[in-house]
């Protein structure tokens, strides 16, 4: 169950960079959460799910260091993407750098 949260809330954190670069193309009627709260408490909110999804590794039965490890990079790399991102930000940063987090997670699991 852990687990299904933290994904949840990884995805919906890796969600925000597009939302934030799509703000000024979508629709009012789209109502997005940086249309809804606005940019900067987008990033608050992302900040806060980040730090839940890090935080409940420690509540799970089987706690391995290698995967804390792997979830503390992944989700500094994703807090500072989310950190940085901005309306007009560069072709390739959500479409390549922000993508690519989860590859790079993978790399670090199996590095580790």
């Amino acid at each position: 169950m852990i687990t299904a949260v933290q994904r949840f809330l990884f995805i919906v954190v890796l969600m925000m960079p597009f939302e934030i670069r799509d703000l000024q193309y979508d629709s009012l009627k789209l109502s997005t959460i940086p249309q809804k709260i606005g940019v900067r408490q987008t990033k608050l909110l992302g900040i806060v799910a980040l730090s839940l999804f890090f935080f409940l590794d420690f509540f799970k039965n089987e706690m391995k260091s290698n995967l804390v490890i792997a979830h503390f990079a992944i989700t500094f790399l994703t807090l500072l993407l989310l950190v940085f991102a901005k309306e007009n930000q560069g072709k390739y940063y959500s479409a390549f750098w922000v993508e690519a987090i989860p590859i790079f997670w993978l790399l670090l699991i199996m590095i580790l």
